[in-house]
């Protein structure tokens, strides 16, 4: 009788700590499931008169970087789950791929973007980019301390550099085409990488050979890494009737002086063509901060 007690007693023991391990266990799941995934939204920093955050453009793609808060993507590790490749959607929700879960606590939050429907594809390196290239609009954005499940807002802003050129007709001419815009851009070298924790992109110390730049009518348009300061030569190519002369392949060029250009600027330089020359006249303000560039003359060849 006693050995019935004393079994009845151990199986009641057994079945007690196997409820505590499936309560425990329930308990668990029930908290993993409550657990709310990271929301992400995305706006340019406007760099307009209003300074009013402008909607990101919806099908841009951005990669996400995350870090327990605190701690330097230089040293630290990145957290499970990122980087995560992300897609904007109308009313600037930044979806991504999958939906990123954390444990509790706060996180660091990096994002690039070379704003357009590609996915960035700049893989860092102790929180540092490989080496960069021209003709890209970086983007780069982060939130920092931020709770597991939290929203995070980006506000992406430039971390290239862009120049425009306007090529004017001046007295005595007219029918103005420009037909090519050249200039010397940054030269991407080994230290055109970019830190992560920042987003600044190290300017180059040399020029590149004569560039292309993109047309539009008598404008040329062209985004760069940023450079240190140096002097860049320009020529243009132009068609057009000089006094009652009709010209063809006319090409001037100039050299512009030496001046740093920096991240995140808008560099507009407006030039009127004469019949000998092309003469700075002045500058124009864009979405982007921008400086004056003087002082700039393109002799005819």
């Amino acid at each position: 009788m006693k050995q019935f007690k004393r079994f009845t007693t151990m199986k009641c023991c057994t079945l007690a700590a196997s409820l505590l391990v499936l309560s425990c266990e329930k308990k668990e799941t029930e908290q993993a499931t409550n657990n709310q995934p990271v929301i992400f939204t995305a706006a340019y920093d406007s760099d307009t008169a209003t300074k009013a955050s402008q909607p990101f453009p919806e099908g841009n793609k951005a990669s996400i970087f995350a870090y327990i808060s605190g701690s330097s993507p230089s040293s630290a590790t990145m957290v499970a789950g990122t980087p995560l490749e992300a897609i904007a959607q109308s009313g600037g929700v930044l979806t991504p791929e999958s939906q990123l879960y954390l444990p509790k606590g706060n996180y660091d939050f990096y994002s690039v973007s070379v704003n357009n429907s590609t996915i960035p594809g700049i893989t860092f390196t102790d929180g540092t980019s490989g080496i960069l290239a021209n003709s890209i609009d970086y983007l780069w954005a982060s939130h920092t301390s931020v709770p597991d499940g939290g929203v995070v807002n980006f506000s992406y802003t430039h971390s290239s550099t862009l120049m425009k050129f306007n090529i004017n007709a001046g007295a005595g001419v007219s029918s103005l085409q420009v037909t090519s815009l050249k200039f010397t851009p940054s030269k991407p070298e080994t230290m055109s990488v970019m830190q992560l924790s920042t987003g600044a992109i190290t300017p180059s110390s040399q020029k590149e050979i004569l560039t292309n730049t993109t047309l539009s009518g008598n404008t040329g348009q062209y985004i760069m890494l940023p450079m240190q300061s140096l002097s860049i030569d320009v020529e243009v190519i132009i068609n057009g009737i000089i006094g009652e002369t009709p010209v063809t392949n006319k090409t001037y060029t100039a050299t512009v002086p030496a001046q740093s250009y920096n991240a995140g600027t808008h560099y507009t330089i407006n030039m009127s063509l004469s019949a000998s020359s092309l003469s700075f006249t002045g500058s124009v303000i864009q979405d982007w901060e921008t400086e004056t560039i003087s002082g700039i003359t393109l002799e005819e060849q």
